[in-house]
């Protein structure tokens, strides 16, 4: 997952410019769609052309950037479509880890977990939303390794950033965040029951609900641009 880059330049530019962008990318410091200019971070990162290039090159790589011949790099945007694909294969692959965790998790462990609710709640009343996130985050990795498949672990390691974009996205929607509190919970209870049925079937209700609430999200902030691109225009 994101790591926080240092401010200070290390001798290693390469890497440190890569990671200073994907750290911007990943927060929505730079947005979805925005075009990104090699030379505007050549002056404000006080390197050359070069380190620039190749972190976008990684980044269109790992599906971050989208590289437009004769055009220029773009950050790649979120769609609907996108959000549709990205849930199914969570969907698939999450409630296959919450039944899998019904079954294997320890005593010890489901305590774990109802502390991190416990611990996301807190934060929400605080409305320490970074917090809420890292929790987030935790809870469903917390279970996905229960999974008992290493193809679908890597996978689902595969796709963390594209998650991670998003999940930054819905912590935008004070709805959404109050009704993955109250899913999560659904799914703990299940846990607590050992009902592996039931862990599975609330796991898919939540990630299903989450890519609508998400949907929902992304429109507005669609329709919202393009008002202010209306009125840029009419200006």
């Amino acid at each position: 997952m994101i790591t926080k880059t240092s401010s200070q330049k290390p001798t290693a530019l390469n890497e440190w410019t890569y990671q200073y962008l994907k750290e911007k990318i990943l927060n929505l410091e730079i947005c979805p769609g925005e075009q990104i200019h090699i030379e505007d971070f050549m002056e404000k990162l006080e390197v050359s052309r070069t380190p620039i290039r190749e972190a976008f090159l990684r980044l269109a790589n790992e599906g971050l950037v989208d590289v437009k011949p004769r055009v220029g790099y773009f950050v790649v945007e979120i769609t609907e479509d996108d959000i549709r694909d990205l849930f199914e294969v969570r969907e698939l692959i999450e409630t296959r880890a919450a039944r899998k965790a019904a079954e294997l998790l320890s005593d010890e462990e489901i305590k774990n977990i109802e502390q991190l609710l416990k611990e996301s709640e807190e934060a929400v009343k605080k409305n320490n939303i970074d917090k809420f996130l890292e929790n987030e985050i935790e809870f469903h990795e917390y279970l996905q390794k229960h999974i008992q498949n290493k193809r679908f672990i890597a996978f689902m390691d595969s796709i963390n950033d594209l998650t991670y974009r998003e999940r930054k996205l819905s912590v935008r929607s004070a709805e959404n965040i109050k009704q993955t509190l109250v899913e999560h919970r659904r799914i703990l209870e299940a846990l607590q029951k050992r009902d592996s049925q039931q862990a599975e079937w609330f796991m898919g209700e939540h990630i299903h609900n989450v890519s609508i609430r998400l949907i929902e999200i992304v429109k507005k902030l669609n329709e919202q641009n393009l008002l202010n691109n209306r009125g840029k225009n009419n200006g």
